[in-house]
């Protein structure tokens, strides 16, 4: 279980990381950032869960992919 925390915390801050990258770009993609700070959140909530439910509460949710999360290359 902490494992599994301590994963979804990692993906939490490479997530704040990737919003503020793309808010630095000039040209940011504003539909990318509001698209990751729903990811943000929604990973926030299952950490706070998590804590509060402790080893009851473990649920997985699969969501399909959201198109604009796509995987891009480094600029």
């Amino acid at each position: 279980m902490d494992s599994f925390v301590k994963a979804l915390t990692a993906r939490h801050r490479k997530i704040e990381q990737d919003i503020a990258e793309e808010e630095r770009r000039p040209a940011s993609d504003r539909m990318r950032v509001l698209a990751l700070k729903k990811v943000k959140l929604r990973l926030r909530e299952q950490i706070e869960v998590l804590h509060r439910e402790g080893r009851r509460a473990v649920t997985i949710v699969r969501r399909r992919r959201d198109p604009h999360l796509a995987l891009r290359p480094a600029r």
